[in-house]
């Protein structure tokens, strides 16, 4: 069966309509309080009229469970914040967060705006009637947990302890802990876009599919205008929209398509080595918004997933949402730096985290060419859970306000619908099936998958024994006797790509780390016997905080390439040769000069390399394109005695290093 996805992308959601539409930050100075025994709305705090001028002052973003006085406390907190805000006029203004952890409770001058629940997904309220010259925000925070969180509890578990039943492996941080913003637009404004695109490999041409989700907060139904220009580099492209003219209801949300054809001279693709991006200006009215995108073409032929035509086999990495002093935030200068370390580790297809990731990290990828697999919910949900009406309720409600989000980004070729659950129970089978069935209503764009624990247990011997009989691509957890444990999965699903969505072993299980090098050499050996493997997803690029058994004393699940300030270990550099998509090999020296031959991998990861470079000594040498196979030969100075040589990957990343003596 082949199964084909096409993807032209919206990356960023912009604001970018100078004359109605507008984006303020409500961060900075806040006031903080904790509140462990819930008197808060008792006492009437969201009042306006009380004081809260002798509490802490916090700046948001803001994590509390960092500050050393409320380290690792679960409970009830208050943010209080006062701002001013100019007359709207005839313009309707938003309170919108980016993340707050985990369920939240709002008012607005004394008045509930409402509740939300999820700790890193985006929502937001019309404050339009509410808003005055002086305002008082106030937020109710809580991040404890139970059976019926996402992440939860499970307490009907025979294989777990009474501890691990109880608890979840990563903390809970709590807080505001992504933006807060004031935002303007019009009455009639695009409230979403959603845009598909169809590239045809052959011809080089793509369709272009645009969906505009157009809202009316007027009191009179509105009709409106709606069309779409193209750029790339600053260049407006040849393709053209025919207008759609929409009439809108007042609180009414109505889409509006609109098609139209890049000719082939104006279409690069996306890819990992060449992330080209366009932008778009969907107009709808007075309003006005401004995206980037990329065009790219994923499907699943047989056992591989292919990109633009070409197979895909790469490596990847989880990346646990912690850094020592900032929690789960994700200042700019850390997430740079980690994406850099991920990106020259050859870490390019990953199923990245457990949870929906901040919107920067996307808009990184999208840019620097990182393919992403998006995961929300389900942690190792009980079969109980799984079959449970609220939880099943929940869960949509994350995974749909993370797609909506995210669902433009030419880094996101997949859904993941949970991680490490009863996937071979009934209940386990009818969630990946429903579950995947409700991501492809809102996205039929991009695969489905989940990772599963169980898939080496030899008592599964057909297909229909486990639930990734429903996914586009197998995923798979597996520590130990991998060769075995793909044999099998390749036995079970014979015509389906698998894809390896964590493996690695912890410092403290080993020796010394020569021993963890050695494992993933041995892993990497088992890797490469098979043909269907698409990709491979250690665990984990960095250690991480956690309260789950086994954690060491100082609080961190070593499990990482890196440590929690990010200092690198032997097994990062071990990493970044292992997963480089090329080998360096010396020939002979001799007379001051080396002869060296560069060799494209071509069992795994493998993928032609177009526009990389060597770099020795300082100087930057042209490489030919290498299909999977090819080789080069070069000849470098030693007049020196020695030359420091560098893969360079597109973009300027070092990928690979060595030294010539």
């Amino acid at each position: 069966m082949k199964r084909t996805l096409f993807c032209l992308l919206l990356a960023i959601p912009c604001l970018l309509s100078a004359q109605h539409r507008t984006d303020n930050s409500l961060n900075s100075e806040w006031k903080f309080a904790l509140d462990p025994v819930k008197v808060g709305e008792q006492e009437h705090w969201q009042d306006t009229a009380f004081a809260s001028q002798s509490f802490d002052k916090v700046k948001v973003p803001h994590c509390f469970s960092t500050d050393p006085r409320y380290f690792f406390y679960t409970g009830a907190a208050w943010y209080f914040k006062q701002f001013e805000a100019p007359d709207p006029g005839k313009e309707h203004m938003f309170l919108k967060f980016d993340a707050v952890f985990y369920k939240s409770k709002i008012w607005l001058n004394g008045t509930l705006l409402g509740t939300h629940e999820g700790g890193y997904t985006p929502f937001e309220f019309d404050i339009t009637t509410l808003l005055k010259n002086k305002n008082t925000l106030v937020l109710e925070v809580d991040n404890s947990w139970d059976t019926t969180t996402i992440p939860g509890a499970k307490t009907d578990v025979p294989y777990s302890s009474a501890a691990q039943r109880q608890l979840y492996p990563w903390i809970n941080y709590g807080g505001i802990t992504r933006q807060v913003h004031l935002i303007t637009r019009p009455p009639t404004y695009i409230s979403n876009s959603k845009i598909t695109a169809i590239p045809d490999l052959a011809k080089g041409d793509a369709t272009i599919r645009i969906k505009a989700f157009i809202r009316n907060h007027d009191a009179v139904a509105v009709t409106t205008s709606v069309n779409v220009g193209i750029y790339r580099n600053g260049a407006k492209s040849n393709i053209r929209f025919k207008p759609q003219s929409v009439k809108v209801e007042p609180g009414s949300v109505v889409p509006v398509e609109l098609t139209g054809t890049l000719p082939a001279s104006e279409v690069t693709l996306w890819s990992p080595d060449a992330p080209a991006l366009y932008s778009a200006a969907i107009t709808a009215g007075m309003d006005t918004i401004n995206t980037f995108f990329g065009i790219r073409k994923v499907e699943v032929k047989g056992t591989q997933i292919l990109l633009n035509g070409e197979p895909l086999k790469l490596g990847g990495c989880n990346r646990p949402l912690d850094y020592p002093g900032y929690g789960s935030m994700d200042p700019e200068e850390i997430l740079e730096k980690d994406l850099v370390m991920i990106k020259s580790g050859g870490m390019e297809l990953s199923r990245i985290s457990h949870y929906p990731v901040p919107e920067a990290l996307l808009n990184w990828a999208d840019k620097h060419g990182l393919l992403i697999i998006l995961e929300a919910g389900n942690w190792q949900m009980t079969a109980k859970q799984m079959s449970d009406t609220l939880m099943r309720g929940k869960f949509r409600s994350q995974m749909r306000e993370m797609m909506e989000r995210d669902w433009n980004h030419p880094s996101v070729i997949a859904y993941s619908v949970g991680n490490e659950f009863q996937s071979h129970t009934e209940e386990g089978k009818a969630w990946v099936r429903d579950m995947g069935n409700y991501v492809r209503s809102l996205d039929d764009s991009r695969l489905i998958t989940f990772a599963s624990m169980l898939l080496g247990n030899e008592n599964l011997r057909k297909p229909e024994d486990e639930a990734s009989q429903y996914v586009d691509f197998v995923s798979a957890n597996i520590y130990w006797n991998h060769l075995k444990v793909l044999q099998h999965i390749h036995m079970l699903y014979p015509a389906k790509p698998v894809y390896v969505s964590e493996f690695g072993i912890r410092t403290d299980a080993v020796n010394t780390e020569e021993e963890r090098i050695q494992y993933l050499k041995k892993a990497m050996l088992d890797f490469r016997q098979c043909d269907y493997l698409v990709g491979a997803s250690v665990w984990t690029f960095n250690d991480y905080f956690s309260r789950f058994p086994a954690t060491n004393a100082n609080g961190y699940r070593p499990w990482g390439l890196v440590a929690p300030d990010r200092t690198r270990r032997g097994m990062y550099t071990a990493w970044q040769e292992e997963f480089a998509p090329a080998t360096i090999e010396l020939l002979h020296k001799n007379a001051g000069h080396a002869s060296i031959r560069i060799t494209a991998r071509k069992d795994f990861p493998a993928h032609t390399m177009k526009g990389y470079g060597l770099k020795c000594n300082g100087t930057y040498i042209p490489l030919k394109t290498l299909h999977p196979g090819d080789s080069v030969m070069l000849d470098i100075d030693l007049a020196s005695g020695a030359a420091d040589i560098a893969l360079v990957k597109p973009g300027g990343f070092i990928i690979l290093e060595k030294t010539l003596n």
